[in-house]
C-alpha cells in the first residue's frame, strides 16, 4: 500500500476532508512481516517465524509450555525509519503459552516473555514443541482498520476504503496496531497504567495458516512496550493484549 493509493481513492470519492484522512493514515505507518512460504531451516541468529529460538544458553528460554513465536535480527530493520526506536543490533525473541492463550490481564504476566540479547555467540534451543519455521522479508506499509478513519468516512465510503487493503495475515511492528475489537493503546493504557500513555507496537503477530497457529477465535496477539523502557532496552517491561472475532 502506498500513500498515493490514497490519495487517489480520497480524489475518486471526492472526499472534502482528504487532507485530516492523509494526517489520520499517515500516522499507521508500520513494518509489515511475511512470511516467506519455502520450508527451510533458517540459520542460526537470523529473523524468522516459528521453529525453535536462538538464544546465548538454554536457561535463558522460559520453559516447555512457552511457544516461540518469532525472532527478529534487529540489524535486519536498521534502515525503516517507521520502528527508528528499536536498537540496531541484538536478537529480539518473543514466546507465549498458547494452551492457556492469555488475553493480556495483569495477572497473566507469567504467561508470556520477550527475550531480548546482544550477544552474537547463539545455540539453538530445541525445547517444547515447535511452530513451522519461516524466513521472513520486511516492507513498509501502513495498518489498515483504524477507528479514528472510520470516524472520518461514510459507512459506504470506508467498506471500499477497507479493500484497498491486502487481506492476507497482518503480522507488523511499529506504528499503529490493526485492531480486531477497539484500540489496542487505549486498551494497553487501561490495563497497564499511565506507564503506557505513549506505547510502541514492539510484534503484531495474526492468526496464520502458513505458520499453523491461531489465537483466540482467529484473533491477534499485540505485544507493546513503554517507550522509556523501549529506549533503556528494558524489554522485560513489554505486556500483551490479545483480540479476536
Amino acid at each position: 500500500m502506498e500513500l498515493k493509493t490514497i490519495e487517489q481513492f480520497i480524489q475518486e470519492h471526492e472526499l472534502q476532508n482528504g487532507e485530516d484522512i492523509l494526517r489520520a493514515f499517515t500516522k499507521r505507518v508500520n513494518l509489515t512481516l511475511v512470511p516467506r512460504t519455502t520450508r527451510e531451516e533458517v540459520r542460526i541468529g537470523y529473523s524468522k517465524f516459528g521453529g525453535h529460538p536462538d538464544l546465548p544458553n538454554a536457561d535463558l528460554h522460559p520453559g516447555e509450555n512457552m511457544t516461540f513465536l518469532a525472532q527478529f535480527r534487529l540489524s535486519d530493520l536498521a534502515e525503516f525509519e517507521s520502528v527508528d526506536a528499536l536498537p540496531k543490533e541484538g536478537l529480539l525473541s518473543f514466546f507465549y503459552d498458547l494452551e492457556e492463550q492469555p488475553w493480556g490481564d495483569a495477572d497473566e504476566r507469567h504467561l508470556w516473555r520477550v527475550v531480548y540479547t546482544e550477544d552474537t555467540q547463539l545455540e539453538r534451543v530445541r525445547v517444547g514443541e515447535a511452530l513451522n519455521e519461516r524466513a521472513v522479508s520486511f516492507k513498509e506499509s501502513y495498518a489498515e482498520n483504524g477507528y479514528d478513519l472510520y470516524e472520518l468516512m461514510e459507512e459506504e465510503v470506508y467498506e471500499a476504503f477497507e479493500e484497498l487493503f491486502d487481506r492476507e495475515e497482518l503480522h507488523a511492528i511499529g506504528g499503529h496496531p490493526s485492531e480486531v475489537q477497539g484500540d489496542v493503546f487505549e486498551e494497553v493504557q487501561e490495563t497497564y497504567g499511565e506507564r503506557f500513555d505513549d506505547p510502541f507496537l514492539l510484534f503484531q503477530m495474526d492468526t496464520s495458516e502458513e505458520l499453523d497457529i491461531m489465537f483466540g477465535d482467529a484473533g491477534m496477539l499485540y505485544f507493546l512496550i513503554p517507550n522509556d523502557a523501549l529506549r533503556a532496552k528494558r524489554f522485560e517491561e513489554t505486556e500483551i493484549i490479545m483480540q479476536c472475532y
